[in-house]
């Protein structure tokens, strides 16, 4: 069984513009995201939906009711948690440097090096295990229970579809470029999708076969 699985990274949020970590922390789109969250409903208007999820987080059920208001197919929206973006504990929603400076103390890393130079240096699991080693709180997800959870979210998908079902899912940066690196080899650089991004792979049971990453001009 194969399920044509696209999903669209959410629209561009005031935490996004101000480039600050973002995971379970709700922000509204910024004029620019709705416009991601219409674009992407134009490009997508063709097709017809067996099924439409979106993580239960703020960001994707707007864009993903900006997307369906493109859209003919009948299929009601469906919210999953297992489809959030992974959670930053302690530093959801502030810098990304400061989350940088934390994993480059505790890894002995040089200090002035960057959140994205460190995912250029890490796996997206060593990297997701550092900030919850370094969160203060213990908050932060660990690899392990962020690929548990989000393996649930495509199980549950691949139950509820038929082969050759277009299904659509509205879900987040981090997660979409941890498909990318762990699915497809993609580099930390190459794996980082736009906002509003349309990204289709192929669902069969828990594995994903990439078709196209972080297209924004394709009408399909």
């Amino acid at each position: 069984m194969s399920i044509n699985l696209y999903i669209v990274r959410h629209g561009q949020t005031y935490i996004n513009k101000y480039d600050r970590v973002q995971g379970w922390t709700n922000a509204p789109l910024t004029p620019k995201g709705i416009n991601d969250g219409e674009q992407a409903g134009e490009r997508l208007a063709n097709l017809t939906f067996n099924n439409v999820y979106s993580s239960d987080l703020a960001r994707a059920v707007e864009t993903a009711n900006i997307i369906l208001t493109h859209n003919d197919s009948t299929a009601q929206l469906q919210t999953l948690t297992d489809f959030r973006e992974f959670f930053f504990g302690y530093f959801d929603g502030i810098s990304n440097s400061v989350a940088a400076n934390a994993i480059a103390k505790d890894r002995q890393l040089p200090a002035d090096i960057t959140f994205n130079e460190i995912s250029d240096t890490m796996s997206p699991f060593a990297l997701m295990d550092a900030i919850h080693d370094v969160d203060p709180t213990g908050d932060a997800e660990s690899a392990d229970i962020f690929w548990q959870r989000l393996m649930h979210g495509f199980a549950t998908i691949a139950q509820e579809n038929n082969d050759g079902d277009n299904v659509l899912l509205i879900a987040h940066g981090q997660l979409l470029s941890i498909l990318g690196q762990h699915f497809a080899q993609l580099t930390a650089s190459q794996s980082e999708p736009k906002n509003g991004s349309v990204n289709l792979w192929q669902l069969t049971d828990n594995q994903l076969e990439l078709k196209a990453f972080n297209d924004l001009t394709t009408f399909w």
